[in-house]
């Protein structure tokens, strides 16, 4: 049965910074969902721009922070009201204040999508975010990521963003690994978002988890289709054993014949990433 959700009105509390980064907040008039949860669309400061975001919660008590950080770039892969409806919602009636991003470039945003550059910052800005929602811990903060969402994730680790745990699925760690190799389709886009390998190589290598996976602090699940063809599984296998080399905490979960977003696999999955998250 679809439930329509009644006004509810953000509270907003004065945490860490004097100036409040959220700009606007919107219920989502005519939102629905099975979950009996609240939605509201928020404009966020971030470097600057007005960045789109979105607020799912189930509960006006404060609950742990859980940033959702969606796969694509600029508009492809945009967080819709339906993703909020079911994933979203899902997530915040497990017990989360879901916090989501439609990065710089992406919706309404203002700035230009750099795919893991400075574009983190509308990451990290979420947990000013947190701050700033009366039913947001902004203490106790996880964080799930979707293909580039994966990349987002570790990024906004290893820039030292304080997170408990994180979970990425079909998350790619290599961006030059994929650009030369795996994904030929995609090196025009690649080369307008953040230039030509041979000559910004430190460009991907900022991107890239595998190269820097010691500065990965926070305990991070790793889950991948063996049959995905748009991130290989290599790279999951790769972080992993970085990280364990490392001796940072990881955990790898591939899914035999499954693909980039492990749909075969995928209530599994959730069950797995919140097993992961309240062990943590």
């Amino acid at each position: 049965m679809k439930a329509t959700l009644p006004k509810v009105t953000v509270l907003l509390v004065s945490a860490c910074s004097t100036e409040e980064v959220i700009t606007d907040k919107q219920e989502l008039t005519g939102f629905s969902s099975d979950y009996d949860v609240n939605a509201w669309e928020i404009t966020y400061e971030s470097d600057g721009y007005l960045i789109d975001g979105y607020v799912v919660s189930a509960d006006e008590e404060p609950a742990p922070t859980l940033i959702i950080n969606r796969g694509g770039n600029r508009d492809f892969g945009e967080v819709t009201h339906d993703e909020l409806a079911y994933f979203h919602s899902y997530w915040a009636e497990q017990g989360y204040t879901v916090i989501a991003s439609q990065y710089r470039e992406g919706g309404s945003s203002e700035g230009e999508d750099e795919f893991g550059g400075d574009d983190v910052h509308d990451v990290l800005q979420l947990a000013h975010v947190a701050e700033e929602l009366a039913f947001a811990d902004a203490d106790e903060i996880y964080m799930l990521g979707f293909s580039r969402g994966g990349m987002m994730t570790t990024r906004a680790i290893q820039e030292g963003m304080d997170i408990r745990a994180a979970a990425v699925v079909g998350g790619a760690t290599d961006i030059r690994e994929l650009y030369e190799n795996h994904r030929p389709e995609m090196r025009p886009l690649l080369t307008e978002l953040i230039g030509v390998p041979d000559e910004v190589p430190e460009e991907y290598e900022k991107r890239s988890a595998v190269h820097w996976a010691e500065e990965i602090n926070a305990p991070l699940l790793i889950l991948h289709g063996e049959a995905d063809d748009q991130v290989p599984v290599e790279q999951a296998e790769k972080l992993h054993e970085a990280m364990n080399a490392a001796g940072q905490e990881s955990s790898l979960l591939t899914y035999e014949g499954d693909d980039h977003s492990v749909q075969d696999n995928w209530d599994a999955a959730q069950v797995e990433i919140l097993d992961w998250f309240e062990r943590h």
